[in-house]
């Protein structure tokens, strides 16, 4: 983060301490003594450790954005396959070795997943996650399957076409087999899924349109 307001270090501080520890084993004082505050201040900025856990986990998923350069992929010439490709691809970098050596990325991606799936879920957490799939997949997949898909084709196509992602992501956390390692493993994982959920979505764009 370019500020170094007070908030703004208790967020670095935090975003450090939970991917390292998650967010069960991390403490206030943990996160005031690397952000260099006190306990009031963290207090009066996000009033308890739950609500600045959510912060963290809205502001990943913002940086996700930024990190893999998804909006001007989205912007530029390529095909929408090509886009579409980008964004398995980008999804698929959180979990490769090669690009995350301490395995930040990993946990991330993992207290995400556990947020969302929790039954007591912050709802602000799931819209963030929302809008990133809105800004940046959904114009993608409506050119697979063709301008005129209602919302609810589109929705479900994208819950599809991303699942692919998540499932690997769940099987790599007990299977070394789909651990990816490289950049050739990352590749190589990213063309096959993007394989994989064109052609559904051309089967559904097919069936739509029929």
């Amino acid at each position: 983060m370019g500020k170094d307001t007070t908030r703004d270090r208790i967020l670095a501080a935090a975003s450090q301490e939970f991917a390292a520890r998650g967010y069960a084993k991390t403490t206030i004082r943990d996160i005031c003594t690397r952000a260099d505050v006190n306990v009031a201040a963290v207090n009066y900025h996000f009033r308890d450790k739950q609500n600045l856990f959510h912060e963290v986990l809205s502001e990943w998923l913002e940086v996700f954005i930024d990190k893999t350069g998804l909006m001007d992929i989205m912007k530029s010439t390529r095909s929408p396959a090509q886009k579409f490709r980008a964004y398995i691809r980008a999804e698929l970098s959180y979990m490769c070795q090669s690009n995350d050596r301490t395995g930040f990325q990993l946990n991330q991606v993992r207290l995400i997943l556990q947020e969302l799936a929790a039954q007591d879920h912050n709802p602000n957490i799931l819209n963030s996650h929302r809008n990133v799939e809105e800004k940046v997949l959904h114009p993608v997949i409506r050119e697979l399957i063709g301008e005129n898909a209602d919302a609810a084709i589109l929705n479900d196509a994208c819950m599809a076409a991303t699942s692919l992602t998540t499932h690997h992501f769940l099987r790599a956390l007990d299977d070394s087999r789909f651990t990816l390692r490289t950049e050739e493993d990352l590749d190589s994982t990213a063309d096959f899924l993007t394989t994989f959920a064109l052609g559904g979505l051309k089967a559904i764009k097919e069936s739509y349109n029929a």
